[in-house]
């Protein structure tokens, strides 16, 4: 087995063994170069760009935070507690109570 694979295969034991959702999403999929507010598909950014602001909703963007908030709607789950996008900074009890519904919802499946 090649290493990736191998590590998927763990990862998947692990979720299974404690009974949570194991999900892949396609590497192709543009989760730092979509607006997590709108939707809207910006094209290509280079590497060095860390920020940027949607041309069609005007959201500004860290750029891995914004693939982060992609990545769990590609993979199925709304990226916060009630399903829209955060305008505020996640602070520590943010963070923490999304954690919380995150076991809760875990234990419950």
């Amino acid at each position: 087995m090649h290493g990736w694979r191998q590590f998927r295969t763990l990862l998947e034991g692990i979720a299974e063994k404690y009974g949570r959702d194991f999900r892949l999403i396609s590497r192709w999929e543009p989760t730092s170069q979509t607006c997590s507010s709108c939707r809207f598909k910006g094209g290509k950014l280079d590497l060095s760009i860390r920020e940027w602001e949607c041309l069609n909703c005007g959201s500004k963007h860290d750029r891995d935070e914004n693939a982060a908030r992609n990545i769990l709607v590609a993979g199925g789950q709304s990226e916060t507690l009630n399903g829209q996008v955060l305008k505020h900074e996640t602070t520590a009890k943010v963070a923490a109570a999304c954690e919380m519904s995150t076991r809760i919802g875990a234990t419950t499946r």
